[in-house]
């Protein structure tokens, strides 16, 4: 089938790994049989692909571990944004079958389970990306300002 595991060698960020056993615990539940699909984790030349393939919108994915944002956190320091992702499908079909069609139950399950989770999910936003979950944190302290962060 089309999904596994991530890597081993991949580490997701704890609060990402919790929420990300929780949904899938959840969805099993329910009766499917969710998997992490094996690219979770990307380099930049693999999401240029995937863009270049129409199969992503953008360079600044979570899947590629050197995406950063940036917030605004006073006048004069910033957040720095990270953020894990994971695609996520039922095993028995992938994207095929059943799965093809964005009003799939499991599809819709899976926004539900990931939003209860305080995840993001792709399948709310204008290139629908049904599979795709994300979670966003800030791991350090705010970040003196550069003139560079914001034009």
């Amino acid at each position: 089938m089309q999904g596994s595991q991530p890597p081993p060698s991949y580490r997701f960020h704890p609060t990402f790994q919790w929420r990300l056993n929780m949904i899938l615990g959840e969805l099993r539940s329910l009766g499917w049989q969710p998997v992490v699909h094996h690219e979770a984790v990307r380099t930049i030349e693999q999401e240029a692909q995937k863009v270049k393939e129409g199969k992503s919108h953008t360079l600044n994915s979570w899947h590629v571990r050197s995406t950063i944002g940036l917030l605004r956190h006073s006048k004069r320091t910033v957040d720095v944004v990270h953020g894990n992702a994971a695609d996520i499908i039922d095993k028995r079909w992938g994207w095929d079958g059943p799965a093809a069609n964005q009003h799939f139950k499991f599809w819709l399950d899976l926004g539900r389970v990931a939003k209860k989770y305080g995840c993001r999910w792709g399948g709310d936003w204008t290139h629908r990306d049904m599979a795709h979950i994300e979670f966003l944190f800030i791991d350090e302290p705010p970040q003196p300002r550069r003139t560079s962060d914001y034009a």
